[in-house]
């Protein structure tokens, strides 16, 4: 259930927009399940984020990918990313960072029928914690 609720409202939430170029980024406190940070989404966090794709190495598989602590990086891309890999061939257009305390991140995203899939990848997300100043 807990997976069910956290699952709609990160994906729920849509692309903060303040004005027609500007799109946020939120972070979501998995504990206290709100997000606890905004900011402006920039090219450098997009290329991160592809770095993240390019470097996927194996879907997840565990029964519930939402932590029981740690963080959640939502983070709309534009433009799309194209996934081309042995399990996914589609284009995203938003991919969640899930960071458990203690634990290697990995990414949630959907694909275009919005199917949610769950992906390991091998790349260090500390420029991105950088950029976005967290935590």
């Amino acid at each position: 259930m807990r997976l069910i609720f956290l699952l709609i409202v990160m994906s729920s939430l849509s692309p903060s927009m303040v004005n027609a170029e500007e799109i946020n980024v939120e972070i979501f406190d998995v504990e206290t399940e709100q997000v606890v940070k905004t900011v402006s989404k920039t090219d450098d966090m997009q290329h991160e984020v592809e770095r993240y794709i390019e470097s996927i190495d194996d879907i997840f598989k565990g029964i519930d990918p939402v932590p029981e602590d740690g963080f959640m990086i939502k983070i709309p891309l534009d433009p799309v990313v194209k996934i081309d890999n042995e399990w996914l061939q589609s284009e995203v257009d938003t991919v969640i960072i899930i960071k458990p305390e203690n634990e290697k991140p990995y990414l949630l995203l959907f694909d275009e029928e919005n199917r949610p899939w769950v992906f390991l990848f091998e790349t260090p997300i500390d420029e991105l914690l950088s950029l976005v100043d967290y935590p």
